[in-house]
């Protein structure tokens, strides 16, 4: 007959394999909870870079203020600050032709004929449009033909939400530039056209 702890050392080996392994898990838990540093998180795996000294000395030098510089106190008196239905600013011919050279000419063409270098390819049957929808796009607009029949808020909702392959010039140019463009195209006397 066999002793009892020959017949058991397989057992007995893989439980005290297992009990080891159990405490080295814990153990590395304990020492990764237990190393941290001050308002971090409570394990760390990749330390915060904000948190490293090394990065406060690749921070320019603090500015003094100046000589004579009155720290801010109190307003003193209320005042209501009214901020305008509409961005606007009053009307510049020449600021208004270079607006609207850079940003509509392209496809209206100078004279706002539709008429632009960009024309001939948004018609064209091979445009990504016309492929896409089974028929070229008609074109851009005759902006001379357009102002007489859209009033200027008008136009201005429609340059600013862009239609079919027009782009939202609200996502390119501020409230006072699309203004001042569609004032350009409704300017009898030096708007487009003249």
């Amino acid at each position: 007959m066999k002793p009892l702890i020959a017949q058991n050392s397989p057992r007995v080996a893989s439980r005290a394999l297992l009990l080891l392994v159990a405490v080295v898990v814990v153990a590395i838990s304990a020492v990764g909870c237990a190393v941290q540093e001050s308002n971090t998180y409570p394990i760390e795996i990749f330390s915060e870079m904000h948190y490293s000294q090394s990065t406060r000395m690749q921070e320019p030098p603090r500015l003094a203020p100046a000589a004579d510089a009155v720290p801010f106190q109190e307003i003193g008196t209320e005042q209501v600050l009214t901020v305008p239905a509409r961005a606007e600013r009053p009307y510049d011919a020449a600021r208004a032709r270079e607006l609207y050279r850079i940003n509509c000419a392209t496809c209206h063409g100078t004279s706002g004929n539709g008429d632009g270098p960009a024309a001939q390819h948004i018609t064209s049957t091979n445009s990504f449009w016309a492929q896409t929808n089974d028929s070229p796009y008609v074109g851009p607009a005759d902006l001379i033909e357009k102002r007489a029949t859209y009033d200027q808020e008008a136009m201005f909702n429609l340059v600013s939400n862009g239609i079919v392959v027009m782009p939202r010039f609200r996502n390119l140019l501020p409230e006072e530039d699309i203004r001042e463009i569609v004032a350009y195209v409704y300017d009898q006397n030096t708007g487009i056209g003249k």
